[in-house]
């Protein structure tokens, strides 16, 4: 039995909202531990929008930045830091002032409020020692409690015991998703293709924990890793197919012989398990989702039905340069879709919203394609900072979250690994300049801001 929205939703919402208050009040680090499951929990309380725990989270360190009097950040990232402040206050000044939406552009502006003070906050909390170790042990117990209720969902989708679906609304009830007849699990995600970033990160997490731990702990955490990886198999979710592909790649360039020994042994599990399990139908199953895509794209706007709405958005930066170079405004292309292509492009014929799935295109429509450009390089910069600290946990998260938020959005997880990824890297340049590597994971002095 599938069940969608039910009173618990609220409550969870009040009471994760609740629990970061207390963090807060009492040892704020240790809400770096709850903010993957804060950002990833799809539980929501129905207002205007959705209200989500990856809402009113940063919106309570919006709230702490401004009585702190602002944000903080290292030294070296300011200039960048302080460009896309300057962009975002313009752009959302005018898009409230002239935009076609203001309620639209209120709510993007708390948004990236939130994105702002999340990444602040990371970076004050990631200069004490303790705080890499708490943010592993919160992905790994997220990733672990998410696979577990993942399997909970496929045994009980075929015994009939109750289960919670993919919940688009308080009123729309649940569903689930099919690839090739196979169950596509979403967790306690919104939907699959979202769950799949969750729980590669968690399986990574395990892997350097153990790094931490003594040998028996560090068999089970492990273990663990490989059974969370498995299990974000089975959300069938082509972009993130193409994310591990991709990330695979790049890993190999940046770390060539300890990322070639993972590549290759992940492939040969994959094989093996095609081979000796054929009945379960894996492969089928992501043949016919790569033939259902690749369709998608051949077809793009000429089809009855539009599938995806990048394809409205790149067709309409190709025929508007200057909007790419410019953006429209914060929250403002919904309405500049839709005006442009009709129902189906930014609103539905319900009047609701219909997202853009990719970071780089929403930061090109709110902020301009340079702000977009420069944030990606920045990033880029960031990960090849951090493989020179042998920061490598957070260099591969950031890495996996930077090519993934190209189909899917990920920019508040980036903001919570720059931050800590940033502090990091600041507390070592001014314990040595030259960055002088330390073994990752090893314990920095805290120093404060």
């Amino acid at each position: 039995m599938v069940f969608g929205y039910t009173p618990l939703d609220p409550l969870v919402v009040i009471f994760g909202t609740g629990l970061a208050m207390w963090y807060l009040g009492r040892e704020p680090v240790r809400l770096i531990g709850f903010m993957p499951t804060a950002l990833s929990l799809w539980f929501f309380f129905p207002t205007v929008t959705n209200l989500t725990l990856w809402q009113t989270v940063p919106l309570l360190l919006t709230g702490r930045m401004l009585l702190k009097g602002g944000l903080r950040m290292a030294s070296f990232a300011k200039p960048v830091f302080l460009l896309v402040v300057l962009v975002f206050l313009a752009s959302g000044l005018g898009a409230l002032i002239v935009g076609a939406d203001g309620t639209r552009a209120a709510i993007r502006i708390i948004y990236y409020m939130g994105i702002f003070s999340l990444l602040s906050f990371a970076y004050e909390m990631g200069r004490k020692p303790e705080c890499y170790e708490i943010l592993l042990k919160g992905l790994v117990a997220m990733g672990i409690v998410y696979a577990a209720y993942g399997i909970y969902q496929i045994i009980a989708f075929y015994t009939g015991l109750p289960l919670r679906g993919i919940v688009y609304s308080a009123s729309g009830g649940s569903i689930m998703a099919f690839e090739a007849g196979l169950l596509r699990i979403n967790s306690l995600a919104n939907e699959p293709k979202r769950l799949g970033y969750v729980l590669f990160i968690a399986a990574m997490a395990c892997i350097f924990l153990a790094r931490m731990r003594p040998p028996q702990r560090a068999r089970q955490l492990r273990l663990a890793s490989y059974a969370i990886f498995a299990v974000s198999f089975l959300t069938f979710a082509g972009s993130y197919f193409l994310t591990i592909g991709l990330f695979a790649l790049t890993a190999i360039l940046l770390y060539p012989s300890r990322a070639t020994v993972y590549v290759f042994g992940g492939l040969a599990a994959a094989v093996i398990v095609a081979v000796l399990f054929p009945s379960l139908g894996l492969v089928e199953a992501v043949q016919h989702g790569y033939e259902r895509r690749l369709a998608e794209v051949e077809v793009g706007l000429d089809g009855r039905q539009v599938y995806r709405q990048e394809f409205f958005a790149w067709d309409y930066l190709a025929k508007n340069q200057m909007s790419a170079l410019t953006g429209v405004g914060v929250g403002q292309y919904f309405s500049v879709l839709n005006a442009e292509y009709g129902v189906g492009a930014g609103y539905n014929e319900k009047g609701g919203l219909m997202p853009l799935n990719s970071n780089f295109l929403e930061l090109t429509f709110d902020l301009g394609g340079v702000v977009a450009a420069i944030v990606y390089a920045s990033w880029a910069l960031l990960i090849l900072q951090l493989r020179r600290a042998r920061e490598t946990f957070l260099c591969l998260a950031m890495l996996f979250l930077l090519l993934q938020s190209l189909t899917i959005l990920t920019l508040s997880w980036q903001a919570l690994i720059a931050g800590v990824g940033i502090a990091r890297l600041a507390t070592r340049k001014k314990i040595s300049p030259s960055l002088y590597p330390m073994q990752a994971g090893s314990k920095m002095p805290s120093q404060v801001s």
